[in-house]
């Protein structure tokens, strides 16, 4: 047995002949003293057929997929063939499911765990070379294959798969790495396809280890499920793979992978341009097993700053799950791994327990959502997970949901799951809604929103409905918001003293029957005019004509008025909206008027992220308080249009670092710090709170917040507020 393993990889376009010359040389190779194992890493698992006499052998996957982990043993798919070299075929899936490569990587780490190249001296790996995905570069790593043939014919494509190999090779190994042995060339008697050969190999710098003329050995040995070596006769073919065999076991040279670009390809192969290439000799290296070279190094790269984007929560499979679980009578299918589903879940009920326990506001839709998970394994990836997911939707039809939402991540993504096959199991009155979302693949978190609500749209939306008067649709609801459902129960009750009511939330908590009657509603009222919202509105005028109202949701005293009016006079009932008014209007003044002895005078510091502040300017002026100074942290570069109160002029100040904050702040020293982010104001003799994210709509917007300063403000001056526990947690938590 020789002292180092030798480790061979022979890649080359599918049907060159890839698996007859491996299966040769092994047999050469074992005929020379060698102790030799095979690997197949090709899904048609016929690589070792000829050393095994025609026998089918169990693959690593099948064997894997049918075996729990703890149990599985090498002994069960490594078998011994002609002059007892080993025999092992990775496998893969069915044609068109599933991930061959990810199946090339499970067996290769399975082989590795059981140390099964132990007993061997050589192994030669047999790779189909026309996917250059990371599954089949796995023997091109350097801690497996120390020498690689490149198989190819005369033909172009067979060149072009040669080519992108080396390119593979090339992303691998740096400049001083030379691991390419050479060319193996398998005539098959084209016209001038020795030149093309013989041209792309001075090209790219390697020799022709070995040529193969079109034979009838082959074809005998195919009959007979034999290697050439084991037929009578044929001494040309069996002395060329003995030559082959005893070059390897010499002092074989190496080459760096120096492949064409495509024009160079194309130059070289078809038009007959020769390239100048280095001298070969003294270039290579000879062949050692020694793979404790360095790895190249990785560039690194930085994504561009995104400026006309909300902030990037997640993914798309992500996004898409937070706002599919607001069609309440749905069932949500995530075709995921757990884990993908696990943090979904989390990210979507963890503001709605912690509003529940610490504040008291219920999201139904958020603390239990309607969420389940096919639970994608290791099998799944490799194979397939559709008949997993059918499954999983049928179960899902039995219990009469309103309608089946799948969402893919991007393991079902990555192997090619047909998700958009499972809308044909939609039955009557029942549709199977798929979001495509693939994880990253197609987006980031608002791109698999934006995706979920058209994809729901396009399902449920009956273009035919029956217009009712004087209803509306409340369009882009911020979903996991813990004001959504308090603004939309404030719009609801105005509305309905108007005799207005509320058709459809696209997308708060709504019904698939309230999503399909949306266009009943002549007028649809959008919850805020960020660019996602405007976006949504643009796409369901294009696509269904809707009519939006001017206004977006009010927030604060003169700017609920005004939407009332405007609204009233849109539906000839804008004498119904004055007694909205008018109550609103005493029951802020009296509410007001007693805070006022506690807040008037006090000097507020602003800092903040959202550019709408008339509710908050206008709460403060109730009582008689000043804002001091106004930092905008505008992260997403927009032209900032916050306030036409001239009571701000020389008060509002762009800026885009925290210091600068911390500098006003002492500048100031103002009576209470209000910013969007609290944990990041320290200590001090001002009251720190916090400046919510989505506001709360209609008249009493600020009054809230007026109250908890009051209370903060005197509780701060009897000195007890630092210790008082109860407070604390009630109004600050």
């Amino acid at each position: 047995m020789y002292s180092k393993r030798l480790e061979i990889a022979l890649y080359g376009k599918g049907g060159i002949g890839k698996s007859t010359i491996s299966a040769n040389l092994s047999a050469a190779l074992a005929a020379s003293g060698r102790k030799v194992l095979q690997i197949g890493c090709d899904p048609k698992h016929d690589s070792t057929r000829l050393l095994l006499g025609g026998r089918k052998i169990p693959t690593v996957l099948d064997y894997l997929r049918d075996t729990p982990k703890e149990l599985a043993s090498t002994e069960n798919v490594l078998i011994e063939g002609y002059l007892g070299i080993g025999c092992i075929e990775a496998g893969g899936p069915k044609p068109g499911v599933g991930c061959a490569g990810r199946g090339i990587i499970s067996a290769f780490e399975f082989l590795e765990r059981n140390k099964t190249k132990e007993r061997y001296d050589t192994v030669v790996y047999d790779v189909l070379g026309d996917v250059v995905c990371g599954g089949f570069a796995v023997p091109i790593r350097r801690e497996y294959a120390g020498a690689i043939f490149l198989v190819t014919s005369g033909e172009f494509m067979a060149l072009y798969a040669a080519n992108n190999i080396l390119r593979g090779i090339r992303n691998y190994d740096s400049n001083e790495v030379r691991r390419v042995a050479g060319i193996i060339y398998n005539d098959r008697s084209l016209s001038a396809e020795s030149g093309r050969v013989e041209r792309f190999a001075r090209a790219v710098g390697l020799p022709i280890c070995a040529r193969f003329p079109r034979s009838e050995a082959f074809s005998a040995a195919e009959e007979k499920n034999c290697t050439v070596a084991q037929l009578g006769g044929f001494d040309e073919i069996r002395t060329a793979f003995e030559e082959l065999a005893s070059r390897i076991n010499g002092d074989m040279a190496l080459y760096e992978a120096m492949p064409l670009s495509d024009e160079e390809l194309e130059d070289c192969v078809l038009r007959g341009v020769s390239f100048r290439t280095p001298e070969l000799a003294p270039e290579a290296s000879a062949v050692s097993p020694d793979h404790s070279a360095s790895p190249a190094a990785i560039e690194s790269c930085s994504t561009p700053p995104i400026r006309t984007r909300q902030p990037l929560y997640g993914c798309a499979f992500n996004g898409a799950a937070a706002a599919a679980i607001h069609l309440t009578d749905s069932i949500v299918i995530a075709h995921s791994p757990r884990s993908c589903a696990f943090y979904t879940w989390q990210t979507i009920s963890s503001p709605g327990r912690k509003n529940l326990f610490n504040r008291g506001i219920i999201m139904p839709s958020a603390i239990s959502p309607n969420f389940e998970c096919t639970q994608i394994d290791h099998a799944e990836a490799v194979f397939g997970g559709m008949d997993k997911l059918r499954e999983h939707v049928r179960y899902a039809l039995e219990r009469k949901p309103g309608a089946v939402i799948v969402i893919s991540s991007c393991v079902s993504g990555i192997i090619g799951d047909d998700v958009l096959s499972l809308e044909d199991m939609s039955p009557e009155g029942t549709p199977v809604i798929v979001i495509p979302a693939d994880g990253v693949i197609n987006g980031d978190y608002m791109e698999g929103i934006r995706m979920c609500l058209h994809r729901i749209a396009l399902r449920l939306i009956d273009r035919n409905a029956e217009t009712r008067p004087k209803t509306v649709n409340i369009i882009g609801e911020m979903g996991l918001s813990n004001n959504s459902d308090v603004n939309y129960r404030t719009v609801k009750n105005m509305l309905e003293r108007m005799g207005i009511s509320i058709g459809c939330r696209f997308l708060g908590d709504a019904t698939s029957a309230e999503v399909s009657g949306l266009l009943s509603a002549p007028l649809n009222i959008l919850a805020s005019g960020d660019e996602d919202n405007v976006s949504l509105m643009n796409w369901l005028k294009s696509e269904y004509g809707c009519e939006f109202f001017e206004e977006r949701l009010p927030i604060g005293f003169k700017a609920t008025r005004d939407f009332l009016f405007k609204l009233g006079r849109h539906f000839s009932c804008e004498e119904a909206a004055l007694p909205v008014i008018e109550e609103a209007e005493r029951v802020l003044k009296e509410e007001t008027e007693s805070l006022r002895p506690v807040l008037q005078g006090k000097k507020i510091l602003l800092t903040t992220i959202n550019a709408n502040l008339d509710w908050i300017l206008e709460a403060a002026k109730f009582c008689g308080m000043e804002f001091v100074w106004i930092g905008v942290l505008n992260y997403l570069h927009r032209e900032l249009s916050i306030t036409d109160d001239p009571s701000t002029a020389g008060v509002i100040e762009e800026i885009d670092d925290w210091p600068v904050v911390m500098d006003r702040i002492e500048q100031f020293s103002p009576d209470i710090v209000l910013s969007n982010y609290t944990s990041s104001v320290p200590k001090g003799s001002y009251i720190v709170d916090n400046m919510p994210m989505t506001q709360q709509v209609g008249f009493y917007s600020g009054l809230e917040t007026l109250k908890r300063w009051a209370l903060l403000s005197l509780q701060k001056t009897e000195g007890n507020w630092i210790n008082d526990k109860e407070y604390f947690e009630k109004y600050y938590s």
